[in-house]
């Protein structure tokens, strides 16, 4: 697309040649160097010429400038940002000619740019000013027009030249706005010759910055979405200028990207894990993203996760919706790819675990699952980080192990089980010793969201949980289900939040929850035991394995934790060697196993 000067005929070609002027005569002078006729010339070719679309025509929802599609996360965006870019996307479209008092907008948006350097998001003006700078050449002095041109390019080559702390803000600067200048302007030569370092910078961020399979670090998942915006409108540039192109690798990562968006999209559209500008849900972003990523798997996905998608039924075709990534720090547990389905998101780089529940379009759990241990009185702290010890996921469901250290040579090990049909959650956490206590003391609160209200009921211990948009129950499983024997310990509501309070002995504890969150059985009878363990006929103390059986209106199910090294234990006449199980009672009262972890 891009020659080095490309007028709609041959004798317009030689007329720009003649008349205008290289870069290097343009940047002297308090006019630029830039003679009357040189700038009626340049002004006349970049009114008519037609091989340079606007970017605004080639995306979808020609109407909203694209640069709008996501921003950063930032604690304050300036606030004539958005204007600035609804009025310069209307110019830079052709959509509104520009007034002469854009002169007056602009002088003023130059003297204050110093001052606003560190806005994370002071690159999107910066790109909208370019995007529209053809367009107002029609209004703008040719002193102000170059002078305008001259400080992009700057702050262009200035950011090719920065050794970025965060790499992440590179794309924009270094990337997407000599891209845009190389794009827009091909016949200049200091602009045309940004386009190939700026591509080679995009495309070493596309690898760089993702995990090989195009998830970021979990600490940078606040600026996914505008990150792939930088990364879509630079690809549709890319596409339409001569000689640029991405590697193969680094568009594949780019593809990914777009699925893990899509997996991390709420059933409302904004962002996991995330709320506020940059978690905001851009329907035009997305399909373009779409498009330019030219997958139909990913085609099919939006159909069941975005906001107003249409498609039908489970979605089991599509490839697993589950993920995890040691390198990034993060686990998604999902079943099915449709919205209204339960999703588990886990941040795990932070003390303590960051978690995000949702479950039939509610957010039912976001935020830190603060967790506590006291073992004989003595008050117990984390000394390390989480660390990934098991994770697989099939047509079953999606198990997540992690392990944590704590002090007195403690391990705090949590599995997650989230059902594939059964759509529950089993969360188990076990507490490791060295040595054999007289008391462990173990407390967990939940996060739930404010819009969540809890009934407990009278005589025994779950607590069904009311969001705007649904239900669901939550079984201590590790007590007693009468509350009139608590001698194992308590769950209910203590200051506020959903907090279970569970107390053992000897080397080991083991404390779960059981979320029911299937809509047919909640409100209907449900039950739950701890179950009795033999080795050898001998029956088990609760500090070497554990067993549970939990009957709801929608299933029925069995758990199994050894804590010991490998062992043949029974529990309801099963046989096995695990550590872990996870069950289900088929019709016939014969176990199904939904999750077996080998003892090692």
């Amino acid at each position: 697309m891009a020659t080095e000067t490309s007028p709609s005929s041959k004798d317009d070609q030689a007329t720009v040649k003649s008349k205008l002027p290289e870069w290097a005569k343009l940047a002297k002078g308090a006019a630029y160097g830039v003679s009357l006729e040189d700038w009626e010339a340049w002004k006349g070719y970049l009114k008519k010429r037609e091989t340079v679309a606007p970017l605004q025509t080639l995306v979808s929802g020609k109407k909203t400038s694209p640069l709008a599609w996501a921003f950063f996360a930032d604690d304050a965006i300036d606030a004539r940002t958005f204007p600035l870019l609804e009025t310069l996307g209307e110019i830079a479209s052709g959509r509104t000619r520009p007034s002469a008092k854009i002169s007056g907008e602009l002088e003023s948006w130059l003297e204050d740019l110093d001052r606003r350097i560190a806005e994370r998001n002071l690159v999107l003006e910066l790109l909208a000013w370019c995007h529209a700078l053809p367009n107002l050449a029609a209004v703008l002095s040719d002193s102000l027009w170059w002078k305008t041109l001259d400080v992009l390019v700057s702050h262009a080559n200035d950011a090719a030249a920065t050794n970025f702390e965060n790499k992440i803000f590179e794309q924009g600067l270094a990337g997407e706005l000599p891209l845009t200048l190389a794009y827009l302007f091909p016949e200049l030569k200091a602009c045309r010759q940004l386009g190939k370092p700026a591509t080679r910078i995009l495309d070493e961020g596309m690898q760089a910055l993702t995990d090989g399979e195009g998830l970021l670090k979990v600490d940078q998942l606040l600026h996914m979405r505008a990150l792939l915006a930088c990364w879509t409108r630079s690809l549709v540039m890319i596409k339409r200028a001569d000689g640029l192109r991405l590697s193969n690798d680094a568009f594949t990562q780019y593809q990914w990207m777009i699925r893990h968006c899509l997996r991390l999209t709420r059933a409302d559209g904004t962002l996991t894990l995330s709320h506020g500008i940059s978690s905001a849900y851009n329907r035009h972003f997305l399909k373009t993203a779409l498009m330019e990523g030219e997958d139909d798997e990913d085609e099919a996905i939006a159909e069941f996760t975005l906001p107003k998608g249409k498609g039908k039924g489970n979605g089991f075709h599509l490839p697993f919706p589950a993920y995890e990534s040691a390198w990034s720090q993060f686990a998604y547990l999902r079943p099915d790819w449709h919205r209204s389905s339960p999703r588990l998101t886990v941040r795990h780089d932070l003390e303590p675990l960051i978690v995000e529940l949702e479950s039939r379009e509610d957010q039912v759990l976001s935020g830190a699952w603060e967790t506590s241990i006291k073992v004989d009185g003595t008050e117990l702290a984390p000394t390390g980080p989480w660390e990934q010890v098991g994770w697989q996921y099939d047509d079953d469901g999606d198990y997540l192990e992690l392990e944590q250290n704590w002090t007195e040579d403690v391990r705090l090990q949590r599995l997650v089980f989230l059902g594939r049909e059964d759509h529950f959650l089993w969360a188990m956490d076990t507490v490791m010793l060295e040595k054999p206590a007289k008391r462990i003391e173990y407390e967990a609160k939940l996060p739930f969201p404010s819009t969540a209200s809890f009934e407990q009921a009278d005589e025994t211990n779950e607590v069904q949980v009311s969001l705007p948009q649904s239900k669901m129950t939550i079984l201590p499983v590790g007590i007693n289900e009468w509350k009139s024997d608590s001698v194992l310990g308590k769950f209910g509501v203590v200051d506020g939040k959903l907090t279970l309070r569970q107390n053992g002995s000897g080397v080991a504890m083991v404390a779960p929850l059981f979320f029911d969150l299937a809509k047919k059985s909640q409100g209907k009878p449900l039950t739950w035991r701890q179950l009795t363990v033999a080795e050898k006929l001998v029956i088990q103390p609760r500090d070497r394995a554990v067993a549970y059986r939990v009957e709801t209106g929608s299933g029925h199910w069995c758990f199994y934790r050894s804590m010991t090294s490998k062992a043949s234990r029974t529990f309801l006449g099963v046989n096995l060697i695990s550590e872990s199980l996870v069950a289900r009672f088929d019709e016939n009262g014969d176990i199904e196993k939904l999750l077996e972890v080998e003892a090692t």
